[in-house]
């Protein structure tokens, strides 16, 4: 039986973005950084009071977009069905996270520095 290079070279891949996201999350854990995952500050989002939200219909698809502002922070999230696709954040208009699920399906359970 061959091996596919394409397979393996995808496996390998993930492989490795699993073990940098377990060793990011350890070294912030150990040395008390703040972080949270881009799924963790979605549901920080979706859940704060605060949170001003619009919906949109396109083509049979509900979207909704969520804007949250608490002090010189600012998070701009959309969903399609509870599915993030976009997630951007800023602390004192600096960009801290941002997330694109076409390009970083992957990362969404991987820890984030918050400070």
């Amino acid at each position: 039986m061959e091996l596919d290079g394409n397979i393996l070279k995808d496996k390998a891949r993930k492989a490795m973005s699993k073990l940098k996201a377990n060793l990011k999350e350890f070294y912030y854990h150990k040395a008390e950084i703040p972080s949270a995952s881009v799924q963790q500050m979605a549901e920080f989002i979706q859940q704060h009071p605060d949170t001003q939200v619009s919906t949109k219909s396109l083509l049979g698809n509900t979207y909704r977009f969520f804007n949250l502002k608490i002090n010189d922070d600012y998070f701009y999230l959309e969903t399609n069905n509870n599915r993030i696709l976009q997630l951007d954040g800023f602390a004192n208009g600096k960009e801290f996270v941002s997330y694109r699920s076409y390009r970083d399906s992957n990362d969404l359970h991987t820890q984030i520095k918050l400070t």
